[in-house]
């Protein structure tokens, strides 16, 4: 007698998937993956261990449009965490001269500092700091004090939050989730 051998499903390529496996592989990707990321950042392929194997042809692409949409982010070899400060809005853009700018705004005194004092403590060019505090009034991150042309963040909550760091919070160690 023949052995008759089981049927393994097969992983689909995103591009041959129709509408309705496209959407039930999106939503069960979501879902996998923010309930990982909500016990701390994990490795691309930690993500992708146990999703049913006819939805991987879709995780790269569900991946992709989390991180469009700001929702998770790339730490850097291959490791992912949510982005815990806001719901999904807009992709979350690095910007290393703002983040210093805005990080010496909450170090500094209450009366807040103008940008040559910026400039000097960052040893930035003025021009690059005035950028960055326009492109931060803008955002609604900082705002001009009673002193005008002194600059100091909005609230003195994210002030506070920003001066903390990443103090107590654990980045190395990914944890498995399947």
């Amino acid at each position: 007698m023949a052995r008759r051998s089981l049927r393994r499903p097969v992983p689909v390529p995103y591009a041959r998937m129709n509408e309705k496996d496209r959407e039930l592989a999106r939503g069960m990707i979501l879902a996998h993956v923010r309930n990982a990321l909500v016990a701390g950042p994990h490795a691309v392929l930690e993500l992708r261990k146990g999703l049913p194997v006819e939805a991987l042809g879709a995780f790269p692409i569900v991946l992709d449009e989390m991180v469009e949409a700001g929702e998770i982010a790339s730490m850097g070899h291959s490791v992912y965490a949510r982005v815990p400060w806001m719901p999904a809005t807009r992709k979350v853009v690095a910007s290393p001269v703002k983040d210093m700018v805005f990080a010496a705004l909450s170090e500094l005194a209450r009366e807040g500092s103008l940008p040559e004092e910026l400039a000097e403590n960052l040893v930035l060019p003025l021009k690059t700091v005035q950028r960055a505090l326009v492109d931060l009034e803008g955002e609604g991150m900082i705002h001009e004090s009673r002193i005008p042309g002194r600059y100091r963040p909005v609230s003195r909550r994210m002030a506070s939050h920003v001066r903390r760091g990443a103090a107590g919070r654990v980045f190395a160690d990914v944890l498995s989730h399947a």
